[in-house]
């Protein structure tokens, strides 16, 4: 009986182990570019990959690269998380301390325009509706669905037909920052869009909404394409990255009078702060209507 119990669990630490490894292998799948350039740096300087030459690394990046802040700390968090889990290597309090104080140099007045933040910026609605209802049949029910939902790439990219219900004029998402799934509303013009995409190219409910094509434009329906195939997609059909259509709806939805509330439930954002700080501003159409 014993041995059978010490079967049982050996077999459950396995099934645990693997599962913990697999998350770890997807962050270091993201940020493997980063750990590249790292790497790079490390080979041309004669350093050893380590926290060491993190701290050197990092400061060129900000003083000669005049890279900015959020470059900064993407690429400081994911060389770090590679030291960590492929490295076996562990940050000193002194070595921490010091990347912060590098960090910090952001703060001179000589470095201050390296954190200025300008992101994917909103669109004039009625100007992306006009460039989407030019698409062909697939590419305008994917862009018109991820414009009216607001999803992120890699939320739009895990929508699967059996998650879209054209009769309640809804979609379930799986929102992976909050590990949870959000229901988010469609317009009837996105569900007739989508009727005829699922009709002309016989998708099933296992079929990817997103789902993975070749050169000769042959579709592999239970497949997906990744994060980084569907935003060369959007910008090759719209001439804008993804996350235009995202700011594009928010702002659209704000403009006509949705309460924050609303627009979280649509977007799928936890944190109406997060909306109004990086969603909201004032655009410059609003400002010269006052001029």
């Amino acid at each position: 009986m014993g041995e059978v119990v010490k079967v049982e669990v050996f077999a459950e630490n396995k099934k645990v182990n693997e599962a913990i490894q697999q998350q770890v292998n997807k962050k270091l799948e993201m940020y493997k570019g980063d750990f590249k350039r790292f790497e790079q740096y490390c080979k041309e300087s004669s350093r050893a990959i380590s926290f060491d030459a993190l701290e050197k690394y990092l400061y060129q990046t900000m003083a000669e690269d005049k890279l900015k802040l959020s470059t900064f700390n993407r690429r400081a968090a994911g060389v770090s998380y590679y030291l960590v889990n492929q490295y076996n290597q562990f940050e000193t309090a002194e070595q921490k301390q010091r990347i912060a104080q590098v960090r910090s140099i952001y703060n001179d007045k000589e470095h201050s325009q390296q954190k200025l933040m300008k992101g994917q910026s909103a669109k004039n609605k009625d100007e992306v509706m006009y460039e989407i209802n030019k698409l062909d049949t697939r590419a305008k029910a994917i862009s018109l669905l991820n414009l009216i939902t607001a999803c992120r790439p890699s939320e739009m990219i895990a929508i699967q037909i059996k998650h879209i219900d054209l009769d309640n004029h809804s979609v379930n998402v799986y929102m992976q920052k909050q590990s949870q799934w959000k229901t988010k509303r469609l317009t009837l013009e996105c569900v007739n869009a989508l009727r005829k995409y699922v009709k002309e190219y016989q998708l099933t409910d296992e079929s990817y909404l997103v789902c993975r094509t070749d050169k000769h434009g042959n579709v592999s329906k239970d497949k997906s394409i990744s994060d980084t195939a569907y935003r060369k997609s959007i910008h090759k059909w719209l001439g804008f990255a993804p996350y235009s259509l995202r700011k594009t709806q928010i702002s659209s939805m704000h403009e006509a009078g949705a309460d924050l509330a609303t627009i979280a439930k649509q977007s799928g954002h936890k944190s109406l702060e997060t909306i109004t700080k990086h969603y909201l501003e004032v655009n410059d159409t609003t400002v010269d209507k006052y001029l």
